[in-house]
């Protein structure tokens, strides 16, 4: 009883903890590839513009991301930490227009999306991939 309460103290207390910072990246990778995906063959399927679809999928992997930072109070990575996110949702959604455009299927283009959005995204963290940042 004694270390739960210890270990209740130090998730309370502690700000960050480094192996959940860690462990929320894999989680955050997934829904990176999933709702990029979705968000860019919904506009599809709406009849959407490719590029506007592609956005609309951008804009909804990202600012859930963003939306999850917001609601723990923390600034959001996708601001700050100039690893590939936004750029790699950018150019994942398009792998959805080349599929509606092949013909591949929904659901095909889909999870080849989301696989290949995930796969790059834990290269990046695997490898601490970093975008150029402005000189100020």
């Amino acid at each position: 009883l004694v270390a739960l309460c210890v270990l209740a103290m130090v998730f309370l207390r502690g700000r960050h903890l480094s192996f959940t910072e860690r462990a929320m990246q894999w989680p955050d990778a997934i829904g990176l590839g999933v709702f990029t995906a979705g968000g860019t063959s919904v506009a599809l399927s709406m009849h959407a513009e490719p590029v506007i679809a592609v956005i609309m999928g951008t804009i909804t992997a990202v600012f859930g991301g963003v939306l999850r930072d917001v609601v723990v109070n923390e600034i959001p990575r996708a601001f700050n930490d100039h690893q590939p996110y936004t750029v790699l949702s950018f150019a994942g959604g398009w792998i959805v227009v080349l599929g509606a455009w092949a013909h591949w299927g929904q659901l095909l283009s889909v999870l080849i999306c989301s696989a290949v959005i995930v796969a790059l995204r834990v290269l990046a963290l695997l490898f601490s991939w970093r975008l150029p940042t402005w000189r100020v």
